[in-house]
Protein backbone atom coordinates (compact mmCIF):
# COMPACT_ATOMS: atom_id res chain seq x y z
CA UNK A 1 0.00 0.00 0.00
CA UNK A 2 1.37 3.40 -0.78
CA UNK A 3 2.13 5.73 2.12
CA UNK A 4 -0.26 8.35 0.76
CA UNK A 5 -3.18 6.29 -0.35
CA UNK A 6 -5.25 8.09 2.17
CA UNK A 7 -4.37 11.72 0.85
CA UNK A 8 -4.72 10.91 -2.59
CA UNK A 9 -8.49 9.40 -2.31
CA UNK A 10 -11.16 11.09 -5.03
CA UNK A 11 -12.47 13.85 -3.49
CA UNK A 12 -16.10 13.92 -2.00
CA UNK A 13 -17.49 12.34 0.97
CA UNK A 14 -18.12 8.82 -1.43
CA UNK A 15 -14.49 9.49 -2.57
CA UNK A 16 -13.33 9.42 1.13
CA UNK A 17 -14.78 7.24 2.49
CA UNK A 18 -14.10 4.77 -0.31
CA UNK A 19 -10.01 5.72 0.30
CA UNK A 20 -10.24 5.01 3.53
CA UNK A 21 -11.66 1.34 3.14
CA UNK A 22 -8.98 0.97 0.68
CA UNK A 23 -6.24 2.11 2.91
CA UNK A 24 -7.78 -0.46 5.51
CA UNK A 25 -8.12 -3.46 3.41
CA UNK A 26 -4.60 -2.42 1.81
CA UNK A 27 -3.49 -2.83 5.44
CA UNK A 28 -4.62 -6.24 6.33
CA UNK A 29 -3.22 -7.76 3.45
CA UNK A 30 0.16 -6.06 4.15
CA UNK A 31 -0.67 -7.47 8.00
CA UNK A 32 -0.91 -10.83 6.63
CA UNK A 33 2.73 -11.25 4.76
CA UNK A 34 5.50 -12.78 7.03
CA UNK A 35 8.33 -10.69 8.35
CA UNK A 36 10.70 -13.25 7.69
CA UNK A 37 10.85 -12.79 4.36
CA UNK A 38 12.04 -9.25 4.32
CA UNK A 39 15.93 -8.37 4.65
CA UNK A 40 17.24 -5.50 6.96
CA UNK A 41 16.61 -2.78 4.35
CA UNK A 42 13.40 -3.91 3.93
CA UNK A 43 12.74 -4.11 7.46
CA UNK A 44 13.81 -0.76 8.24
CA UNK A 45 11.90 0.38 5.16
CA UNK A 46 8.63 -1.19 6.60
CA UNK A 47 9.56 0.51 9.83
CA UNK A 48 9.46 4.30 8.47
CA UNK A 49 6.49 3.87 5.77
CA UNK A 50 4.89 2.47 8.88
CA UNK A 51 5.71 5.55 10.97
CA UNK A 52 4.75 7.94 7.97
CA UNK A 53 1.53 6.00 7.62
CA UNK A 54 0.64 6.49 11.14
CA UNK A 55 1.15 10.09 11.14
CA UNK A 56 -0.85 10.28 7.75
CA UNK A 57 -4.06 9.08 9.76
CA UNK A 58 -3.23 10.76 12.47
CA UNK A 59 -3.93 14.26 10.31
CA UNK A 60 -7.26 12.53 8.98
CA UNK A 61 -8.65 11.68 12.51
CA UNK A 62 -7.43 15.32 13.95
CA UNK A 63 -9.26 16.78 10.51
CA UNK A 64 -11.93 14.62 11.48
CA UNK A 65 -12.14 15.89 15.06
CA UNK A 66 -12.40 19.54 13.97
CA UNK A 67 -14.98 19.45 11.41
CA UNK A 68 -17.05 17.87 14.04
CA UNK A 69 -16.25 20.77 16.45
CA UNK A 70 -17.15 23.00 13.43
CA UNK A 71 -20.69 21.53 13.19
CA UNK A 72 -21.05 20.97 16.86
CA UNK A 73 -22.66 17.48 16.32
CA UNK A 74 -22.55 16.90 19.93
CA UNK A 75 -25.57 19.32 19.92
CA UNK A 76 -27.72 17.09 18.34
CA UNK A 77 -26.58 13.45 19.80
CA UNK A 78 -26.99 14.34 23.06
CA UNK A 79 -23.29 14.02 24.25
CA UNK A 80 -21.67 16.52 26.56
CA UNK A 81 -19.04 17.79 24.24
CA UNK A 82 -17.38 16.82 20.93
CA UNK A 83 -15.00 14.92 22.72
CA UNK A 84 -17.25 12.91 24.70
CA UNK A 85 -18.87 12.30 21.12
CA UNK A 86 -15.54 11.07 19.44
CA UNK A 87 -14.89 8.72 22.66
CA UNK A 88 -18.12 6.84 21.81
CA UNK A 89 -17.31 6.17 18.20
CA UNK A 90 -13.45 5.61 18.90
CA UNK A 91 -13.13 3.96 22.45
CA UNK A 92 -10.65 6.63 23.11
CA UNK A 93 -10.46 8.79 26.55
CA UNK A 94 -11.85 12.30 26.35
CA UNK A 95 -9.30 13.95 27.56
CA UNK A 96 -6.82 12.38 24.86
CA UNK A 97 -9.80 13.44 22.44
CA UNK A 98 -9.91 16.95 24.28
CA UNK A 99 -6.11 17.92 23.80
CA UNK A 100 -6.60 16.49 20.26
CA UNK A 101 -9.72 19.04 19.03
CA UNK A 102 -7.26 21.59 20.18
CA UNK A 103 -4.12 20.42 18.17
CA UNK A 104 -6.33 19.96 15.04
CA UNK A 105 -7.39 23.83 15.39
CA UNK A 106 -4.00 25.29 15.94
CA UNK A 107 -2.60 23.08 12.88
CA UNK A 108 -5.56 24.54 10.70
CA UNK A 109 -5.14 28.26 11.78
CA UNK A 110 -1.47 28.79 12.71
CA UNK A 111 0.72 25.99 12.15
CA UNK A 112 0.01 25.27 8.13
CA UNK A 113 3.63 24.14 7.86
CA UNK A 114 3.70 21.90 10.60
CA UNK A 115 0.57 20.42 9.48
CA UNK A 116 1.80 19.67 6.15
CA UNK A 117 4.68 18.01 7.37
CA UNK A 118 2.29 16.04 9.40
CA UNK A 119 0.14 15.18 6.34
CA UNK A 120 3.07 14.23 4.74
CA UNK A 121 4.44 11.42 7.12
CA UNK A 122 7.59 13.20 8.12
CA UNK A 123 6.90 14.06 11.44
CA UNK A 124 4.89 11.93 14.15
CA UNK A 125 1.85 13.23 16.23
CA UNK A 126 3.64 14.07 19.40
CA UNK A 127 6.53 16.27 17.38
CA UNK A 128 3.38 18.31 15.82
CA UNK A 129 2.37 18.76 19.05
CA UNK A 130 5.41 19.58 20.82
CA UNK A 131 5.55 22.57 18.50
CA UNK A 132 2.10 23.51 18.29
CA UNK A 133 2.20 23.53 21.98
CA UNK A 134 5.89 24.91 22.27
CA UNK A 135 5.45 27.97 20.01
CA UNK A 136 1.45 28.83 20.73
CA UNK A 137 2.99 30.33 24.10
CA UNK A 138 4.02 33.54 21.71
CA UNK A 139 2.07 33.65 19.40
CA UNK A 140 0.73 37.23 20.21
CA UNK A 141 4.49 38.74 20.63
CA UNK A 142 5.55 36.90 17.11
CA UNK A 143 5.39 38.45 14.12
CA UNK A 144 4.47 35.89 11.35
CA UNK A 145 7.25 36.10 9.72
CA UNK A 146 9.18 35.26 12.90
CA UNK A 147 7.04 32.34 13.92
CA UNK A 148 7.05 30.70 10.32
CA UNK A 149 10.98 30.94 10.65
CA UNK A 150 10.68 29.52 14.40
CA UNK A 151 8.41 26.39 13.27
CA UNK A 152 10.75 25.69 9.88
CA UNK A 153 13.76 25.69 12.36
CA UNK A 154 11.86 23.50 14.83
CA UNK A 155 10.76 20.73 11.65
CA UNK A 156 13.84 20.36 10.43
CA UNK A 157 14.93 19.21 14.28
CA UNK A 158 12.07 16.99 14.30
CA UNK A 159 12.68 15.10 10.85
CA UNK A 160 16.59 15.22 11.19
CA UNK A 161 17.32 17.65 8.76
CA UNK A 162 19.29 19.89 11.43
CA UNK A 163 20.53 17.02 13.50
CA UNK A 164 24.12 16.25 13.22
CA UNK A 165 23.19 12.77 13.36
CA UNK A 166 20.16 12.98 10.52
CA UNK A 167 18.35 11.31 13.34
CA UNK A 168 15.03 13.04 14.26
CA UNK A 169 14.86 14.47 17.56
CA UNK A 170 12.29 12.94 20.03
CA UNK A 171 9.43 14.51 21.59
CA UNK A 172 11.71 15.09 25.24
CA UNK A 173 14.61 16.89 23.09
CA UNK A 174 12.89 18.64 21.07
CA UNK A 175 10.32 20.35 24.23
CA UNK A 176 13.45 21.49 25.42
CA UNK A 177 14.53 23.06 21.80
CA UNK A 178 10.91 24.77 21.14
CA UNK A 179 11.55 26.73 24.77
CA UNK A 180 14.76 28.18 22.43
CA UNK A 181 13.06 28.54 19.17
CA UNK A 182 14.07 31.90 18.95
CA UNK A 183 17.44 32.64 20.19
CA UNK A 184 18.77 32.71 16.68
CA UNK A 185 15.91 34.77 15.76
CA UNK A 186 15.06 37.75 17.98
CA UNK A 187 16.98 38.09 21.57
CA UNK A 188 14.26 39.75 23.36
CA UNK A 189 12.12 37.67 21.88
CA UNK A 190 13.92 34.61 22.72
CA UNK A 191 14.16 35.75 26.02
CA UNK A 192 10.59 36.73 26.59
CA UNK A 193 9.27 33.07 25.24
CA UNK A 194 11.61 31.26 27.10
CA UNK A 195 10.28 32.38 30.19
CA UNK A 196 6.38 32.09 28.79
CA UNK A 197 7.52 28.58 28.15
CA UNK A 198 9.11 27.67 31.78
CA UNK A 199 5.66 29.27 33.48
CA UNK A 200 3.60 27.37 31.18
CA UNK A 201 5.34 24.18 31.51
CA UNK A 202 5.17 24.70 35.10
CA UNK A 203 1.69 25.48 35.46
CA UNK A 204 1.08 22.14 32.86
CA UNK A 205 2.79 20.21 35.24
CA UNK A 206 0.75 21.42 38.23
CA UNK A 207 -2.60 20.77 37.14
CA UNK A 208 -2.01 17.79 35.49
CA UNK A 209 -0.56 15.96 38.42
CA UNK A 210 -2.10 12.86 39.84
CA UNK A 211 -1.16 9.30 41.02
CA UNK A 212 -3.69 6.27 41.44
CA UNK A 213 -3.15 3.22 43.25
CA UNK A 214 -4.40 0.13 43.13
CA UNK A 215 -4.28 -2.99 45.55
CA UNK A 216 -4.60 -6.35 43.11
CA UNK A 217 -4.93 -8.67 45.93
CA UNK A 218 -2.11 -10.76 44.18
CA UNK A 219 0.86 -9.60 46.84
CA UNK A 220 1.16 -6.85 44.64
CA UNK A 221 0.10 -3.27 43.91
CA UNK A 222 -0.02 -1.38 40.41
CA UNK A 223 -0.53 2.22 39.81
CA UNK A 224 -0.18 5.26 37.69
CA UNK A 225 0.93 8.53 37.79
CA UNK A 226 1.71 11.85 36.16
CA UNK A 227 3.79 14.77 37.74
CA UNK A 228 5.98 17.60 37.37
CA UNK A 229 9.14 17.52 35.37
CA UNK A 230 11.33 18.78 38.39
CA UNK A 231 10.10 16.27 40.43
CA UNK A 232 10.07 13.43 37.69
CA UNK A 233 13.79 14.21 37.19
CA UNK A 234 14.15 14.26 40.65
CA UNK A 235 13.04 10.47 41.25
CA UNK A 236 14.50 9.25 38.00
CA UNK A 237 17.63 10.13 39.26
CA UNK A 238 16.73 9.00 42.75
CA UNK A 239 15.80 5.39 41.33
CA UNK A 240 19.12 5.57 38.92
CA UNK A 241 20.96 5.59 41.27
CA UNK A 242 19.64 3.44 43.66
CA UNK A 243 20.42 0.29 40.99
CA UNK A 244 22.84 -2.74 42.87
CA UNK A 245 26.61 -1.52 43.19
CA UNK A 246 28.54 -2.11 40.26
CA UNK A 247 30.54 -4.44 40.54
CA UNK A 248 33.59 -2.96 37.83
CA UNK A 249 33.04 0.96 38.40
CA UNK A 250 34.53 4.19 37.88
CA UNK A 251 36.18 6.86 40.31
CA UNK A 252 36.13 10.05 39.58
CA UNK A 253 38.32 10.47 37.07
CA UNK A 254 36.77 7.45 35.08
CA UNK A 255 39.09 5.22 35.90
CA UNK A 256 37.88 1.60 36.49
CA UNK A 257 37.67 0.46 40.07
CA UNK A 258 36.94 -3.35 41.27
CA UNK A 259 34.51 -3.32 43.86
CA UNK A 260 35.32 -6.53 45.84
CA UNK A 261 32.23 -6.11 47.78
CA UNK A 262 29.97 -5.85 45.75
CA UNK A 263 30.88 -9.34 43.89
CA UNK A 264 29.01 -10.89 40.21
CA UNK A 265 25.46 -10.60 41.73
CA UNK A 266 24.56 -12.23 38.23
CA UNK A 267 20.94 -11.42 38.79
CA UNK A 268 19.69 -10.92 35.26
CA UNK A 269 17.29 -8.21 35.59
CA UNK A 270 15.69 -6.20 33.69
CA UNK A 271 16.17 -2.42 33.76
CA UNK A 272 12.64 -1.95 34.80
CA UNK A 273 12.91 -4.59 37.01
CA UNK A 274 15.84 -3.22 38.73
CA UNK A 275 14.03 0.54 39.02
CA UNK A 276 10.84 -1.48 40.94
CA UNK A 277 13.35 -2.84 43.58
CA UNK A 278 15.13 0.40 43.84
CA UNK A 279 11.85 2.06 43.84
CA UNK A 280 11.18 -0.38 47.30
CA UNK A 281 14.34 0.69 48.66
CA UNK A 282 13.49 4.25 48.56
CA UNK A 283 9.94 3.57 49.76
CA UNK A 284 11.62 1.68 52.75
CA UNK A 285 13.99 4.41 53.48
CA UNK A 286 11.24 7.21 53.92
CA UNK A 287 10.39 8.57 57.60
CA UNK A 288 8.14 6.57 59.66
CA UNK A 289 7.52 9.03 62.29
CA UNK A 290 8.06 12.18 60.67
CA UNK A 291 8.10 14.27 57.34
CA UNK A 292 11.62 16.35 56.93
CA UNK A 293 10.73 19.81 55.31
CA UNK A 294 12.81 18.54 52.02
CA UNK A 295 13.49 15.29 50.69
CA UNK A 296 15.90 16.80 48.54
CA UNK A 297 18.93 19.18 48.66
CA UNK A 298 18.94 22.17 45.75
CA UNK A 299 22.48 24.02 44.90
CA UNK A 300 22.05 27.18 43.14
CA UNK A 301 23.71 29.85 42.28
CA UNK A 302 21.99 32.60 41.07
CA UNK A 303 21.42 36.56 41.01
CA UNK A 304 20.44 37.71 44.45
CA UNK A 305 18.18 40.31 42.80
CA UNK A 306 16.60 37.58 40.27
CA UNK A 307 16.05 35.56 43.37
CA UNK A 308 13.98 38.38 45.05
CA UNK A 309 12.35 39.42 42.40
CA UNK A 310 10.67 36.37 41.48
CA UNK A 311 11.24 36.71 37.73
CA UNK A 312 13.63 34.94 35.32
CA UNK A 313 14.23 31.65 34.63
CA UNK A 314 16.90 28.83 36.48
CA UNK A 315 17.65 25.01 35.42
CA UNK A 316 18.77 22.58 37.50
CA UNK A 317 21.81 20.20 37.29
CA UNK A 318 19.17 17.52 35.88
CA UNK A 319 18.42 19.89 33.07
CA UNK A 320 15.12 21.19 34.31
CA UNK A 321 13.96 24.37 33.87
CA UNK A 322 12.29 26.25 36.56
CA UNK A 323 11.23 29.70 37.79
CA UNK A 324 12.66 32.02 39.50
CA UNK A 325 9.42 31.72 42.06
CA UNK A 326 9.85 28.23 42.02
CA UNK A 327 13.47 28.53 43.09
CA UNK A 328 12.63 30.46 45.89
CA UNK A 329 9.95 28.26 47.17
CA UNK A 330 12.69 25.47 47.39
CA UNK A 331 14.96 27.85 48.78
CA UNK A 332 12.62 28.12 51.76
CA UNK A 333 12.24 25.13 52.22
CA UNK A 334 15.72 23.78 51.73
CA UNK A 335 17.41 26.83 53.31
CA UNK A 336 20.26 28.65 52.45
CA UNK A 337 23.35 27.97 53.89
CA UNK A 338 26.76 30.26 52.76
CA UNK A 339 30.02 27.60 52.04
CA UNK A 340 33.38 28.92 52.66
CA UNK A 341 35.67 26.78 50.52
CA UNK A 342 39.46 26.84 50.65
CA UNK A 343 42.23 26.98 47.84
CA UNK A 344 41.88 23.06 47.40
CA UNK A 345 37.91 23.43 47.82
CA UNK A 346 37.77 22.08 50.90
CA UNK A 347 34.85 23.30 52.72
CA UNK A 348 36.29 25.72 55.85
CA UNK A 349 32.92 26.94 57.39
CA UNK A 350 29.10 26.79 56.75
CA UNK A 351 26.78 29.76 58.14
CA UNK A 352 25.12 28.98 61.43
CA UNK A 353 22.00 27.46 61.48
CA UNK A 354 19.90 25.91 64.10
CA UNK A 355 21.10 22.23 63.59
CA UNK A 356 22.91 19.66 65.48
CA UNK A 357 26.23 19.75 65.31
CA UNK A 358 26.37 16.18 63.09
CA UNK A 359 23.88 18.04 60.78
CA UNK A 360 26.47 20.68 60.23
CA UNK A 361 29.17 18.23 59.65
CA UNK A 362 26.98 16.04 56.87
CA UNK A 363 26.46 19.40 55.24
CA UNK A 364 29.86 19.82 55.23
CA UNK A 365 30.26 16.12 53.66
CA UNK A 366 27.96 17.06 51.10
CA UNK A 367 30.27 19.56 49.85
CA UNK A 368 32.86 17.14 49.35
CA UNK A 369 30.43 14.01 48.75
CA UNK A 370 27.75 13.69 46.23
CA UNK A 371 27.70 9.75 47.09
CA UNK A 372 28.83 6.95 49.15
CA UNK A 373 32.73 7.84 49.28
CA UNK A 374 33.45 4.33 47.80
CA UNK A 375 34.87 5.17 44.62
CA UNK A 376 32.62 2.62 42.81
CA UNK A 377 29.36 3.28 44.31
CA UNK A 378 26.40 4.92 43.50
CA UNK A 379 24.80 5.81 46.49
CA UNK A 380 23.37 8.87 47.56
CA UNK A 381 24.56 10.85 49.93
CA UNK A 382 21.48 10.95 51.80
CA UNK A 383 21.38 7.96 52.69
CA UNK A 384 24.98 7.54 53.75
CA UNK A 385 26.30 6.82 57.60
CA UNK A 386 29.09 8.69 58.72
CA UNK A 387 31.99 6.09 59.12
CA UNK A 388 35.06 7.06 61.90
CA UNK A 389 37.61 5.36 59.58
CA UNK A 390 39.64 5.56 63.29
CA UNK A 391 37.41 4.44 65.42
CA UNK A 392 35.88 6.54 68.02
CA UNK A 393 36.39 3.60 70.65
CA UNK A 394 40.03 3.75 70.27
CA UNK A 395 40.86 7.29 70.43
CA UNK A 396 39.14 8.80 66.80
CA UNK A 397 37.60 11.94 66.91
CA UNK A 398 34.59 12.71 65.47
CA UNK A 399 35.63 15.62 63.53
CA UNK A 400 35.60 16.64 59.60
CA UNK A 401 39.26 14.88 59.28
CA UNK A 402 38.08 11.32 60.58
CA UNK A 403 34.78 10.35 58.77
CA UNK A 404 33.51 9.29 55.48
CA UNK A 405 30.13 9.01 54.39
CA UNK A 406 28.98 5.07 53.50
CA UNK A 407 26.30 3.92 52.22
CA UNK A 408 24.50 1.11 54.66
CA UNK A 409 25.78 -1.50 51.91
CA UNK A 410 29.36 -0.29 52.12
CA UNK A 411 29.47 0.69 56.21
CA UNK A 412 28.71 -2.85 56.89
CA UNK A 413 31.98 -3.93 54.87
CA UNK A 414 33.89 -1.45 56.66
CA UNK A 415 33.48 -2.86 60.08
CA UNK A 416 34.37 -6.25 58.20
CA UNK A 417 37.50 -7.75 59.25
CA UNK A 418 37.21 -9.62 55.75
CA UNK A 419 37.92 -5.88 53.95
CA UNK A 420 40.51 -3.19 54.34
CA UNK A 421 39.89 0.57 54.11
CA UNK A 422 42.17 2.25 51.62
CA UNK A 423 42.41 5.68 50.44
CA UNK A 424 41.79 5.99 46.61
CA UNK A 425 42.01 9.83 46.07
CA UNK A 426 41.68 12.69 48.16
CA UNK A 427 37.82 12.11 48.45
CA UNK A 428 37.38 8.95 47.47
CA UNK A 429 37.78 4.80 49.37
CA UNK A 430 38.30 1.46 48.54
CA UNK A 431 37.39 -1.36 50.16
CA UNK A 432 39.77 -4.33 49.21
CA UNK A 433 39.53 -7.94 50.33
CA UNK A 434 41.82 -8.86 52.55
CA UNK A 435 44.26 -12.25 51.56
CA UNK A 436 43.45 -14.95 54.10
CA UNK A 437 45.40 -15.61 56.67
CA UNK A 438 48.54 -18.73 56.06
CA UNK A 439 47.24 -21.71 58.04
CA UNK A 440 49.34 -24.16 59.55
CA UNK A 441 49.24 -27.65 58.65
Amino acid sequence: MSATALLLAPSGAPGLLAGVEEARSAMASAASVSLAVLDDEQLAAAVQGAARLRSQTDVLELALAAEAERRAVARDSGDTGTDEWLARLTGDRREVLRGGLRIARLLQERYATTAAALSAGEIRLEQARVIVNGLDVSADDATPAQQREAEERLLAKATGAATRSGVPMPPARLRRAVRRAYDQIDADLARRHFERSVRANHHRGASNTWLTLHDRGDGTFDGRFSIPELHGQILAGVLDRLTAPRRHGRDAVGAPVLDDVAGAEGSGLGWADKLGLAFCELIEHLPSDRLSRSLVTVMAMVDLDVLRSGLGVATTTTGADLTAGEVRRLACEAGIVPAVMGGASMPLDLGRTRRLHNDKQRQAYAVLHDTCAIASCDRPFAWCEIHHPQPWAHGGRTDLTNGLPLCWHHHRAAHDPTFELRSHSPTEWVLVRRPPPNRRH
